[in-house]
């Protein structure tokens, strides 16, 4: 190869600079190895790396773009949990919800789903009054005959002449700021707030007596006193009080962030001044887990793996990893991982935790490795969701998508490479072009498209890119030059269990090669499971957290 043989690449580096997007056509022209002088370019991508920085200075600021940047994401909402016609005839029905219900596809339902009080009912009736127009509605469903609490959906009707009516499972859940600031500006009482928390986690007056030691008429006047106040009639109308409040409040914090606390909700700060930034979810009384999240997902949870989590009875303990929210190391590649592992049993100890086990996420796998194998007396065994395999000297990531081959293979050559490479995606999603990225990492599977495209799952992106991004790309490229890396030295001699989830359409560790990464090192394998690819967090986090649950503490 001629000296001069790189040209190409330069100048399709420095195009970057004002086409971000045009980083898929530098991608595959690096696919494979093209001359033993690559690492030459190490000092263009760095100086393009600045200059995307100088031309779009907004590091971290706003990737509000992500959500509307999703294919179909505008008018494509998830599948209904149940549907049905006019005449109350079951079109579909997810079993698992209304397991206890056994609702049959062509069958009427039965009288007890609605409730005896008629509010749902009459929700359900102004909606096919005006079919597409009205809604959504909150309303109450009961999943058997002898359920007195009700599960809350939102409600909607569709089409104009075969109309039907999709009921969605709300996984609204009450936020302490928004929730705060919902009360204050509706001048609640302690009591009134604490009982509006109640309802909108989807909990019964009934039970919000027995919490309180309260006798049940005591709660419904508490509750008839708040509906007064503000003017409503019921408690699916104060659901949706504070939905729109919810809604309204997160929309004006993507244009003020300072509404919400810029930082994250916890932090340690370490004997050398240094900070672990960690984000807490659960009740602080149920068993404790510590999460390690993947590369952009962050340590944020969506509702539905936090509802996974508590029908577990786990705590999770999310910390954000190296270099992510605005957090120092004083080490990179393999040594911060031993680095960041002390941080955790700081934080182990700050918390009261004497053991717990662990969830790794994608490429956090080596985190979580690291854990069980240095300190085995803290933590109790792995849950890999997801994997990234060891990267011996001769693995050529031929097996990986393109959007990861190339960044990989350069990040064992040219470390800055993978610093313009997350430069310009940042850079893509703020202009709302993030699909070319994501389709080059996940785009050979259906499962993780689907995935992408939910809305809590953007919502997710969305927040975690900002705190990604905060301070550069250097916690992105540490996780590239870390997946890049041999780190199978803490898969030996382990004293704890460890499982690994595998999904059918995982590409970025395919079932085959995950399977003789389990037997080499006699990890148990589930999977592979179908309709679920690499982002097995976010698919199966039912199954996720119930194989942390059955890990012995003692």
């Amino acid at each position: 190869m001629k000296d001069d043989s790189l040209d190409p690449m330069i100048r399709d580096a420095y195009a970057i600079a004002a086409q971000p997007e045009r980083l898929m056509k530098l991608l595959t022209v690096l696919q494979k190895p093209a001359a033993d002088n690559e690492s030459d370019l190490q000092p263009h991508f760095a100086n393009v790396t600045e200059l995307l920085t100088e031309i779009d200075p907004s590091v971290g600021d706003d990737f509000s773009t992500y959500a509307r940047d999703l294919e179909g994401n505008g008018d494509h909402l998830i599948p209904p949990d149940l549907s049905l016609n006019r005449t109350m005839t079951v079109l579909s029905v997810d079993d698992q919800i209304f397991k206890s219900a056994h609702l049959v596809l062509g069958q009427s339902i039965p009288d007890w789903l609605f409730g005896v009080d008629g509010e749902s009912h009459a929700q359900v009736e102004k909606l096919l009054e005006e079919p597409g127009k009205a809604g959504p509605a909150i309303v109450r469903l009961y999943v058997d005959r002898d359920d007195d609490r009700g599960v809350l959906f939102a409600a909607q009707s569709s089409g104009e002449d075969d109309i039907s009516l999709d009921f969605r499972v709300m996984r609204l859940r009450w936020h302490a700021v928004i929730g705060s600031a919902f009360a204050q500006s509706l001048e609640l009482t302690a009591t009134e707030e604490q009982l509006a928390e109640h309802l909108v986690n989807g909990l019964s007056v009934t039970e919000f007596a027995a919490q309180r030691e309260r006798a049940l008429g005591t709660a419904r006047n508490q509750l008839k006193a708040l509906l007064r106040k503000l003017g409503i009639g019921s408690q699916t109308e104060l659901i949706s009080l504070y939905a729109g409040f919810s809604n309204a409040f997160a929309m004006a914090e993507t244009n003020d962030p300072n509404l919400l606390p810029p930082r994250s909700s916890h932090q340690l700060t370490l004997a050398d001044g240094s900070h672990l930034p960690f984000e807490i979810y659960g009740d602080p009384k149920a068993r404790p887990v510590l999460y390690l999240h993947a590369t952009i997902d962050g340590a944020y949870l969506t509702t539905r793996q936090q509802d996974a989590a508590t029908g577990q009875n786990l705590r999770i303990i999310a910390p954000w990893l190296p270099f992510y929210a605005g957090s120092k190391m004083a080490n990179t590649g393999l040594a911060v991982v031993d680095e960041f592992v002390e941080r955790l049993v700081h934080l182990l100890d700050q918390l009261k935790i004497k053991r717990c086990s662990v969830v790794s996420a994608r490429v956090a796998a080596p985190y979580g490795m690291a854990a069980i194998r240095s300190h085995p007396n803290r933590f109790c065994g792995l849950v890999m969701a997801g994997a990234i395999l060891p990267a011996g000297e001769d693995n050529d990531f031929s097996h990986l998508a393109m959007g990861y081959r190339a960044p990989l293979r350069l990040a064992r050559i040219a470390p800055s490479f993978v610093r313009l490479y997350f430069a310009a995606v940042s850079t893509m999603v703020r202009r709302g072009k993030s699909m070319a990225y994501f389709k080059s990492i996940y785009g050979e599977s259906t499962a993780d498209m689907q995935t992408l495209n939910r809305p809590d799952v953007a919502e997710l992106m969305q927040r975690s890119m900002k705190r990604t991004f905060e301070d550069g790309y250097e916690s992105t490229a540490q996780q590239a030059i870390l997946t890049a890396s041999d780190w199978s030295k803490w898969c030996r001699k382990l004293e704890v269990p460890v499982t690994v989830i595998c999904g059918a359409e995982d590409r970025l560790a395919p079932p085959d090669m995950v399977e003789k990464f389990c037997d080499r090192y006699g990890f148990n394998l589930i999977g592979p499971l179908p309709d679920v690819g690499s982002l097995a967090i976010q698919q199966v986090p039912h199954r996720i957290f119930s194989e942390a649950a059955k890990i012995h503490m003692d």
